[in-house]
């Protein structure tokens, strides 16, 4: 299937290689009771089984975001997030099953969580949670100046992606494989490797002293709350509960005082608020993943 103008441009944003332009239009007004507020700017519809969400789209429609029932997706979590902060209205569809049911697929040939579906850009589909929450940024922001979730600048850009890249591929298996093993034997030293992979935000939250490479607080990038905090607040929030609950493991507050309250200050954020689970919801989905001991798609390195 061809590119659509809209990814096409949305490609050269994020690969220097691709050559397209295209001007985004103008994105909805946000929605009026402001930002961050889970009830006012959502709506739900549930995509169960062979509902086909596709059928009926009214270009006027608001947004259509696809996510796991209950929104339990760490992942979509961040997409929820990045919604509800630019005041965008918005769909919540949910979409359940092993595998996803055909229509679905359709929407989202990887089958996963997130997807967002643009009635005003042709029904156009965008998936993976990262390119989601920066398209958003980039369709509100309509090529002029970017909300403020989307650092300026190539510097900030670069840091951005390199902590969300190290998120996904270094402390997100950590975090994994130190919860799902069974080795007593083996928790010391993987509870160690997580632990330094999480240092790494402990010294972005310094302010550059002692050759940390801090950017000072009190958010991953300095003084805003940006995409990198969106991207590891949904796991930094399962990693307190699930390993208190099953590994009886707390965050030591000497070695990551500044991720405390870096998690603490984000927390209070009504779009936060709206993208959590209560501590009893994390233990029930994390129980069901040791007694299957889920692999999370090979970040349970012990697999």
């Amino acid at each position: 299937m061809r590119a659509s103008p809209a990814i096409a441009w949305y490609a050269a944003l994020l690969l220097p290689r691709a050559s397209a332009s295209f001007a985004l239009p103008a994105a909805p007004a946000p929605a009026p009771a402001g930002r961050g507020a889970p009830s006012s700017s959502s709506s739900s519809s549930l995509g169960m089984g062979g509902y086909d969400a596709t059928v009926g789209t009214d270009p006027g429609a608001p947004i259509q975001f696809f996510t796991t029932p209950g929104n339990t997706c760490p992942y979509a979590a961040r997409t929820y997030i990045v919604l509800e902060e630019l005041g965008l209205p918005f769909d919540l569809t949910e979409v359940s099953g092993r595998p996803k049911p055909d229509w679905y697929l359709k929407i989202n040939p990887r089958g996963k969580v997130p997807a967002i579906r643009i009635p005003a850009l042709d029904d156009e589909i965008v998936y993976e949670s990262a390119i989601c929450c920066e398209f958003l940024c980039d369709y509100v922001g309509g090529g002029g100046s970017p909300p403020e979730l989307l650092p300026g600048g190539a510097v900030a850009r670069a840091r951005m992606r390199l902590l969300n890249d190290h998120c996904d591929n270094v402390f997100t298996r950590t975090q994994f494989t130190f919860l799902m093993n069974k080795e007593e034997d083996k928790d010391e030293g993987l509870r160690e490797e997580m632990e330094e992979a999480l240092l790494r935000y402990e010294r972005a939250l310094g302010g550059g002293e002692e050759g940390e490479g801090g950017w000072g607080g009190p958010y991953l990038l300095g003084g805003s709350f940006t995409l990198a905090d969106v991207h590891l607040l949904p796991f930094v929030q399962r990693l307190t509960v699930s390993l208190r609950h099953f590994k009886g493991y707390e965050l030591p507050p000497d070695r990551f005082p500044r991720l405390l309250e870096w998690f603490a200050l984000c927390s209070r954020r009504p779009s936060v608020q709206g993208a959590g689970l209560s501590e009893e919801k994390i233990v029930e989905i994390y129980t069901r993943f040791f007694e299957v001991d889920y692999g999370f798609g090979g970040l349970n390195a012990n697999k």
